[in-house]
């Protein structure tokens, strides 16, 4: 199966066609120094937020790389097809992860990671970590990420009106190239647009032990268009698309070492992303409307030889639409956000051959009404509380249709106890209905027929002190999540074709964050101890285990880590940077489901990361980026990633020592 589509074509199409559209600037500004900074006290829905020199800093190309610097954030599955984010072991599956305010429903496959982003279109992330505001959206039971991506106006300067840029890039490990060109503008006084076109190809990568990574070998293309416009003093308008494509044979379990029961075959995946942004702001205290509109597609298409000289292709698409509309009010020291969203998702899996027939088609919809009141009690002291109210429906792959509703409360204060120092505490409820299931066990898995909806309990408290140079912070979290939905578990064996409540998830730890600015030299450390375990299981014998690498949709578990970073500015013209990242041995791995015994430990390890950019001319117009990933060729298995259990399920070690350069010049 081809793709009809080609991203350059769809592009160019998509940046002419908005012009009829539009679409309004996400307003979040991003200094030229931006670096990973605390927002909250638990009064902002934000907890940390990365921007994009941070992340053009680290040399980003892939979501571990965006991470790396975030101790309670880690990205398991080594190749980058594979690759899912943990939030304090949390699984992704258990955030609301969004694009523009595009979310990112679904699950695709629990071999392989379900999101593609391209570091390069990023100018912010945010992260929130655990159960937050009712502004971070239904089911968000873990927290929310939230992508951002650039427009014109993040990459012109001063007066100019067009511009662009040419990026040509080379990785060692993998004997790979990048290459990307990005156009920019305005076309007229209120309106500007932006167009990136980008190709990768890369081959197998080597691991620390020099040891070839099968299959790992991609061809990735990336087409992406955004307007933006004023459509009067009051109104602005924005409009994106998005589209990745990765193409190659790939094992059955990207996440796996090939295997007889693991073997490889031919993949194409495709995400295409549409928004359109709006905002009315008439300059009245009471009125500032905002909406997101949006539209989410991913496919994955697998050719699978059951039997020599018999294929059958299995093609798999989740298909997600919906909108947020909300208003902000902004009284004397009270700013209220009220609104309502709504999202549609469908899944649909087609087998195309002759011996399996598993396929299935189901629908499901969230409706949601929030509030969320921001207050400055006094200039100490600040209070934030919030309600939402979600209602879902589900017509699964059976035609049984389920619903549940519920509400999801919130309260977070901050109180300064100098102008530097201050307190912070919070509760939070999120709630989670039936919801679509993964698109390759359609027509296998069922719903449990009795199946509640989920409710996560987060308590937070923590602290915050922000001086001239040095910034410290850290929280303590205790989160619950009742009646978490996976496979049902019971006495040593598993029942894959039954999804049910296994049980309920107990996750407690605490952060530190510290930050030195020096004139030329800033030094930072992050510390995070996250211990997700079950609790009241259906099977005893996993009750008060920790969450493992075999709960796949839930998370898992990993070591106390900490990061260090310094980022040294020799001169006007040159930067450089270490970032080093180390995890604590792990003896409490979990328990293996199949017999109830103890899961190997995890071992521990220290990876490190050079860059520099050097500005050649002593400006942006000729840029050589230089980075040397994993500097001491060490072999090691992240802790997010599945581990080594067995000749079958045994997972992939990380990528050994990794020289890129890349060449950019701003035209």
């Amino acid at each position: 199966m081809q793709f009809s589509r080609s991203p350059i074509y769809i592009a160019m199409a998509a940046l002419s066609t908005a012009a009829l559209i539009s679409t309004p600037v996400l307003a979040n500004d991003t200094s030229e120094k931006m670096e990973i900074i605390e927002v909250h006290g638990k009064v902002s829905d934000a907890d940390q937020v990365i921007g994009q020199a941070q992340m053009a800093q680290l040399q980003a190309n892939d979501l571990g790389d965006i991470f790396r610097s975030q101790a309670e954030v880690s990205v398991g599955g080594s190749n980058p097809i594979a690759q899912k984010i943990y939030v304090r072991g949390l699984e992704d599956t258990m955030l609301n992860v969004s694009i523009d305010g595009a979310l990112q429903a679904g699950y695709l496959f629990h071999h392989q990671g379900r999101l593609t982003i391209e570091p390069e279109l990023l100018k912010q992330v945010d992260i929130v970590a655990g159960a937050g505001d009712a502004t971070s959206g239904s089911g968000a039971l873990g927290g929310a990420i939230r992508f951002l991506t650039k427009d014109a106006s993040d990459l012109l300067s001063g007066d100019e009106q067009f511009g662009g840029n040419v990026k040509l890039g080379y990785y060692g490990n993998s004997d790979g190239f990048k290459a990307s060109l990005t156009a920019y503008g305005h076309m007229t006084d209120d309106w500007s647009g932006l167009v990136t076109v980008l190709k990768r190809d890369t081959k197998d990568m080597e691991d620390g032990r020099g040891n070839t990574m099968p299959y790992t070998a991609s061809e990735q293309e990336v087409g992406f268009a955004k307007i933006t416009g004023e459509l009067s003093d009051t109104q602005t308008i924005s409009a994106s698309y998005d589209m990745r494509q990765d193409n190659g044979t790939r094992l059955l379990r990207a996440h796996w070492h090939p295997s007889r029961k693991n073997f490889a075959l031919p993949q194409e995946s495709e995400r295409t992303t549409s928004t359109v942004n709006y905002t009315y702001n008439p300059d009245a205290e009471l009125l500032n409307v905002h909406l997101n509109v949006f539209n989410t597609e991913n496919f994955i298409t697998h050719d699978h030889p059951l039997h020599e000289g018999v294929d059958n292709t299995y093609h798999a698409v989740y298909d997600s639409t919906g909108f947020d509309l909300r208003n902000t009010a902004q009284l004397s020291n009270t700013k209220i956000v009220a609104g309502i969203d709504y999202r549609s998702d469908e899944a649909k899996l087609q087998n195309i051959g002759t011996k399996s027939e598993t396929e299935g088609l189901e629908k499901g919809k969230v409706f949601g009404l929030y509030v969320q009141n921001y207050i400055d009690v006094t200039e100490q002291f600040q209070i934030s509380t919030g309600l939402r109210y979600d209602n879902y429906e589900l017509v699964d792959d059976n035609g049984v249709t389920m619903n549940s509703n519920g509400f999801s409360p919130n309260i977070n204060m901050s109180y300064a106890i100098t102008e530097a120092f201050s307190l912070n505490a919070g509760f939070a409820q999120a709630l989670r209905g039936q919801k679509v299931k993964e698109l390759f066990v359609l027509g296998y898995y069922d719903n449990d027929v009795n199946l509640k909806e989920e409710q996560a309990n987060n308590f937070e408290v923590g602290f915050k002190y922000l001086g001239d140079r040095l910034t410290v912070t850290g929280n303590v979290f205790d989160s619950t999540i009742k009646d978490a939905v996976s496979t049902a578990r019971n006495h040593g064996t598993i029942e894959h074709t039954l999804l049910t409540n296994v049980g309920d998830i107990e996750n407690s730890g605490f952060n530190l964050q510290t930050r030195y600015r020096f004139d030329n030299m800033n030094v930072s450390l992050s510390y995070n101890h996250s211990k997700p375990k079950w609790e009241n299981h259906v099977n005893p014998a996993l009750s008060g285990a920790a969450i493992s690498d075999q709960d796949w949709s839930i998370g898992t578990s990993s070591g106390d880590t900490l990061t260090a970073g310094i980022n040294y500015t020799i001169s006007d013209d040159l930067e450089v940077s270490w970032n080093s990242r180390f995890v604590k041995r792990l003896t409490n791995s979990g328990v293996n489901v199949w017999d109830n015994s103890a899961l190997p430990e995890k071992a521990g390890y220290a990876a490190h990361d050079l860059q520099a950019t050097w500005y050649v001319m002593g400006s942006e117009t000729l840029v050589v980026e230089a980075a040397i990933k994993n500097i001491f060729d060490k072999f090691y298995y992240d802790h997010a990633t599945y581990a080594a259990l067995g000749p079958i399920d045994s997972g992939v070690a990380e990528p050994g020592r990794d020289a890129r350069v890349t060449l950019v010049w701003k035209f």
